[in-house]
């Protein structure tokens, strides 16, 4: 009986009022349930909300790293897509800079000539450190090309400002609108009839007429000279030289520069001649050649 009675708890309900007590027995595994329900239900009550918490961060984090993927992904597409543009634009200025090489005559350029080092690799494919690394790799690569380029620049520069300068110091225009007489040649002498090699050209004008400097140079004589009556010689350096004859007048003295179009002097008809003309020699290297072949307009227009 007493063994019994310990699986067992009594409860005695004692009311204020002239009520009569009550007992109420209540199992001890009863009690020992809702202990057990009561403490669950605590302790649920406490990790709950910290579940709730923990997976609502978790879910945050993931969302975050997801939106910085997409970007990173987004600005790894754009260093590729810039990259590549790069090496294209470089391997695009390093054949057109050969290709002013061969023009101006610069037989070797200091260019690199060959694609960024690991050109084409997927960068998707790299960690972000390999990534890091790679990148800065080509941009070494790159910057170094630039710097070579920079400098078969600084060549190609110097032989066009050369280059340039004899341009500008050749002949290449006519020095007055007029019409084409005795060439460059044999021709019969018009005083005395007997063969005579003309070493110029000859372009009738009218008197006054305006005679132009062929190319740039330097005025080494202004004055009379025997048979070509007015005389001008211009040196335009590069063993070339210039000569003017049957000058009416000059507008330039010994020494003075001149470039090419400015006004030497006018048609006219003095020394040995049969009309108003322009005596008109182009001397190379201390002999006389066609002027024509210096001569890039049209004289026979005009």
């Amino acid at each position: 009986m007493s063994g019994k009675s310990h699986k067992f708890y009594t409860i005695m309900i004692v009311p204020h009022a002239a009520e009569k007590s009550r007992r109420v027995r209540v199992s001890k595994n009863l009690v020992v349930a809702m202990g057990g329900f009561l403490g669950a239900l605590l302790l649920a009550g406490v990790l709950l909300p910290h579940f709730v918490l923990r997976t609502t961060y978790l879910s945050w984090v993931t969302s975050r790293l997801a939106s910085q993927n997409a970007e990173l992904k987004k600005t790894t597409e754009g260093i590729d897509i810039a990259l590549n543009d790069l090496r294209a634009k470089m391997s695009d200025f390093e054949a057109r800079a050969t290709e002013m090489g061969t023009a101006l005559g610069v037989a070797k350029l200091p260019l690199t000539h060959q694609a960024a080092a690991g050109g084409g690799l997927d960068l998707h494919s790299l960690s972000p450190e390999e990534g890091a690394r790679f990148v800065q790799g080509e941009l070494s690569v790159l910057r170094k090309r630039s710097e070579n380029l920079q400098d078969s620049l600084k060549l190609l520069d110097a032989a066009y400002a050369k280059q340039a300068a004899y341009l500008a110091s050749t002949p290449s225009i006519l020095p007055v609108r007029g019409l084409y007489g005795n060439g460059y040649g044999w021709r019969k002498d018009p005083f005395t009839g007997e063969p005579d090699f003309h070493q110029g050209l000859d372009i009738a004008a009218a008197p006054g007429t305006k005679v132009l400097a062929p190319a740039d140079g330097i005025v080494t004589l202004a004055g009379p000279s025997g048979g070509y009556g007015n005389f001008i010689v211009l040196s335009h350096g590069y063993g070339m030289v210039t000569h003017y004859g049957h000058l009416q007048a000059f507008t330039v003295r010994p020494g003075q520069r001149v470039r090419r179009g400015d006004v030497i002097g006018y048609v006219g008809s003095t020394g040995r001649s049969t009309g108003p003309h322009l005596h008109y020699e182009v001397v190379v290297h201390q002999r006389a050649v066609d002027p024509t072949r210096y001569i890039l307009d049209d004289f026979r227009t005009y």
